[in-house]
């Protein structure tokens, strides 16, 4: 079977600090959009909230207490959004991330980081297998194909597929991290895996309509939320 060409552009969206329920509400709102946009997303964003996020099937007994949070759409532990540099990659059903399935995915993207945390002069390594512990916070729970520095876990992700594509919502937790710099390494680093050139880019109205109206109907709602 002939490989699958890579798209044309990226999209390269950089949004300023928004609070929890909307950042999650974009993510989705790409991801239901995708296919009429076509082109893959990589898209990176600020937290105007000292919040943490709870993976899709986890229990909101995890959150530590009288802090916001608010529950993804995808999967994977808790995320303190404090310090983090947060990233997410979309792409539609016919893409080759889309493609590879989860667990290759992962570790291609991860690869990627990795090697833009090099650049910036860290150590970094892919995990080789997951971690034993039983802690439900992502950080403290390296799974196999995390960005790691010796035992300290700098990266993990979750993902969620459907028929219409994959999102990928990653994390990225280092100390003054100079997210200035980090911008142009991670692009230069996961461009060969998403496209053969990039744009920037900026949500248009169909897809800021679509966030809105799921900011309000779904991650700002007690029932999303307490779930579980």
């Amino acid at each position: 079977m002939d490989p699958i060409p890579l798209a044309t552009r990226l999209r390269f969206i950089q949004h300023p600090e928004q609070c929890s329920f909307y950042n999650m509400a974009v993510d989705e709102a790409l991801l239901r959009l995708i296919n009429e946009k076509e082109k893959p997303i990589l898209r990176v964003y600020g937290w105007s909230d000292p919040a943490v996020s709870i993976g899709y099937f986890q229990k909101m007994d995890d959150v530590p207490e009288g802090r916001p949070f608010v529950r993804r759409f995808t999967g994977g532990g808790l995320v303190d959004h404090t310090n983090d540099y947060t990233y997410s990659i979309i792409v539609p059903q016919q893409h080759p991330i889309y493609q590879m399935g989860t667990s290759k995915s992962y570790a291609k993207i991860h690869e990627s980081i990795s090697h833009a945390l090099v650049d910036l002069g860290l150590s970094a390594a892919l995990a080789e297998e997951c971690s034993t512990g039983d802690s439900n916070a992502c950080f403290e729970k390296p799974v196999r194909y995390d960005v790691m520095q010796g035992e300290s876990k700098l990266a993990g992700a979750a993902q969620r597929r459907n028929r219409l594509g994959c999102l990928h919502q990653g994390s990225i937790l280092v100390p003054n991290l100079d997210h200035g710099k980090m911008n142009p390494a991670l692009l230069r680093h996961l461009l060969p895996l998403l496209a053969q050139d990039w744009e920037e880019s900026s949500l248009d109205s169909q897809e800021r309509t679509k966030a809105e109206k799921l900011t309000q109907q779904r991650y700002s709602t007690y029932i999303w939320n307490h779930q579980r």
